[in-house]
């Protein structure tokens, strides 16, 4: 039976259609990030680790600064040869979080985990409803484009950057988070795809107010 996910990450995620992308024309944002087989490099009895990292200007305001990580061990779905079933560790002691485990994947769960866990954090924050959010996030990475990126060693690689609040109506009311920027970096030859994203907000002077950085640190065998 596959796991039903919560209302966020469910609505984050799009009804998969897997297309190609040429290297010659950049895929659509939806498309690279929530419609590609981002597990297709994986093998079962690898484990994926990601580096994570929080920090802020204002402590008392956003929250401590703290780094963790976030652990994928990816396993046969006994399936179709491109899903994968995905256990995780997300986060440790004390701020450990319960995520998944996630059935019949072929998507990397970690991108939509990561962009749950962003909402959950803004909503508390700013004490605005998660779907809001969610709902704004959604339709920038829905119309965004991709540029070509260069990742070491891989020789294809994509970014996508959006600011979901910029022109929001309600961003008088963020208190400067209106300035918040998602960016997102992937190779679709690395295992999982997904390589960084980073989310932050910076004052008129450029400093950093907030900001949320997940990073692939490897696979183990």
């Amino acid at each position: 039976m596959k796991l039903r996910l919560g209302p966020v990450l469910a609505c984050l995620l799009f009804a998969p259609s897997f297309a190609a992308y040429a290297e010659d024309k950049p895929p659509a944002a939806a498309d690279l990030l929530f419609e590609s087989q981002q597990l297709a490099n994986t093998k079962p009895g690898e484990e994926l680790d990601y580096s994570y990292s929080q920090k802020s200007a204002d402590p008392a305001k956003y929250g401590p600064a703290f780094d963790d990580k976030i652990k994928l061990s990816i396993e046969d779905a006994g399936k179709a040869s491109d899903e994968r079933n995905v256990r995780v560790e997300m986060f440790s002691a004390e701020r450990h979080k319960a995520a998944g485990p996630f059935e019949g994947m072929t998507g990397n769960p970690v991108l939509s985990l990561f962009l749950e866990n962003n909402i959950q954090q803004l909503s508390n924050l700013l004490h605005a409803n998660p779907r809001y959010l969610k709902n704004a996030i959604r339709r920038a990475l829905r119309d965004a484009p991709s540029a070509p990126d260069q990742i070491d060693g891989q020789k294809q690689a994509w970014r996508v950057e959006v600011a979901p609040f910029k022109d929001d109506p309600q961003k008088d009311r963020m208190n400067g988070l209106e300035t918040l920027t998602y960016v997102f970096r992937v190779a679709p030859d690395l295992p999982g795809a997904v390589y960084e994203i980073d989310i932050s907000a910076r004052d008129a002077a450029g400093a950093v107010l907030i900001e949320e950085k997940l990073h692939y640190d490897g696979k183990k065998s």
